[in-house]
């Protein structure tokens, strides 16, 4: 096996030497013809030269591209998923060197190609048994894959490679993919069908910035809805039922309290006192469950309407007096007077109220508490501000949950229910906005509450 370079020069020394040598004895022999051959035989002789350099030309040529035929259609072979046999080796070494990396290559993308049918056919067998409903769609909005699990009330089976309003017949489904592709975000919607509730999460699936597909999960969440409202409907009864009894007690206390007409230092009045500030606390408690019940459920009746948010918080100001000066704290408002918001003006009041009584709660006396309104170009930003005991941030992440107390013993005290800012993040929520918290122990606390100026619809 001789390298091309070698091949050539071998062949191009052989071809020298018969052309020497067929001078030689043209020379030789020239002295023996008469003059007027030796222009023919001169002629013979080119002739002769030409024809074995075509040979050896043609020869050398032929070898190389019969060789390249053979890895051209080969590397062709490869490139449609046939690998086929082995290219033979090469008389040529540089040649052979190729075919041998190809061979080595066609060994290792048929490895790769048959480990990847191998994932290929796990992923798709674990996407099909899955209990989440699972499809998939591409930018020009056809359906590339769907898992067995898909409701066919949503997506109706072997929809793959057909367009999404050819095959959606629930029009809400249909509009929410739509609006989300259009505007190319993520999103979640809740959609009822037969007696069945489904949960839908939407995500676009992103490399370098660029959407390469949208993924959605179906999951049936009938039964765990079917739980909730159970549960909404007992803590409902419940607090209806516990009102009733809970208010004769309060009357009773009340009328025990004109009729006996107790020394302010007694026992029995000390008890009384007891008595009524627990069924105030009771009852507190039991219209902040229903209504963060009414929240949860949406079953609030929630009115949006343009509301001027100056006029609101100056209304306001009368109502949070009662309990700011008990403590001789100041509450201040700096809100522009033009500021308008779509928005529901009784829950909106009672975010307010609640996160401003929050903070006259935990914050001292003759301590200041502000509100600080703004806007930017698609959310209005409210902002309670006070110099109180603070939060650390072992309490942060629990600080919206239901019954949690950062001071268990102040807030007991101060007759909160622990219901109050759960009550303000639903209602943050209902409105398509958000309320986050800022706190630094001893030093104070901001709650931020972001709401947007144009709420078209509750969330679902």
């Amino acid at each position: 096996m001789r390298s091309f370079f070698s091949q050539v020069l071998l062949s191009n020394w052989f071809f020298l030497v018969i052309l020497l040598t067929t001078g030689a004895l043209l020379y030789y022999v020239e002295g023996f013809i008469a003059p007027e051959f030796k222009l023919l035989l001169f002629i013979l002789y080119i002739i002769f030269s030409m024809l074995i350099a075509f040979h050896t030309s043609f020869k050398i040529a032929s070898s190389v591209t019969q060789e390249l035929r053979s890895i051209e259609k080969k590397t062709m072979d490869i490139n449609a998923g046939d690998f086929g046999t082995l290219l033979a080796a090469s008389d040529i070494q540089e040649l052979s060197d190729l075919a041998s990396s190809i061979n080595s290559m066609s060994n290792r993308l048929q490895m790769q190609f048959t480990d990847l049918n191998v994932e290929k056919e796990k992923f798709n067998s674990l996407l099909q048994n899955l209990k989440e409903g699972v499809f998939a769609i591409s930018l020009d909005k056809k359906i590339l894959f769907q898992n067995q699990s898909i409701p066919k009330s949503l997506i109706p089976a072997n929809s793959q490679s057909r367009g999404i309003n050819d095959v959606i017949s629930n029009k809400k489904l249909l509009n929410f993919l739509n609006e989300h592709m259009d505007e190319g975000i993520d999103g979640k919607i809740g959609i009822d069908v037969s007696r069945h509730y489904y949960k839908v999460w939407f995500y676009s699936l992103k490399t370098n910035n660029q959407i390469l597909m949208y993924i959605g999960v179906v999951s049936d969440k009938t039964d765990e809805r079917e739980t909730q409202m159970l549960r909404e409907q007992f803590v409902q009864s419940a607090s209806h039922e516990l009102k009733t009894p809970i208010t004769s007690i309060k009357g009773y206390a009340e009328t025990l309290e004109s009729k006996l007409k107790l020394e302010p230092e007694s026992v029995e009045k000390k008890f009384i006192n007891a008595i009524l500030r627990n069924t105030d606390r009771m009852i507190r408690i039991v219209e902040d469950m229903l209504t963060i019940s009414k929240l949860e459920t949406q079953n609030a009746l929630f009115q949006p309407e343009k509301v001027n948010l100056f006029e609101l918080v100056q209304n306001l100001t009368f109502t949070v007096d009662g309990f700011i000066k008990l403590k001789n704290q100041t509450f201040t408002a700096e809100v522009p007077e033009k500021i308008y918001l779509s928005a529901d003006m009784v829950l909106l009041e009672h975010l307010l109220l609640n996160l401003i009584q929050n903070a006259s709660t935990y914050s001292g006396e003759n301590e200041p508490i502000r509100l600080v309104a703004n806007t930017n170009q698609t959310h209005v930003i409210i902002q309670v501000i006070d110099r109180g005991i603070g939060i650390s941030e072992t309490h942060v992440e629990r600080i919206f949950e239901r019954f949690y107390r950062v001071d268990e013993d102040r807030s007991r005290k101060g007759g909160g229910t622990g219901l109050g800012l759960s009550i303000v993040k639903h209602i943050a929520k209902l409105h398509g906005g958000w309320v986050s918290v800022d706190s630094t122990p001893r030093q104070g606390t901001t709650f931020t509450v972001n709401l947007p100026i144009d709420r078209k619809k509750p969330i679902s």
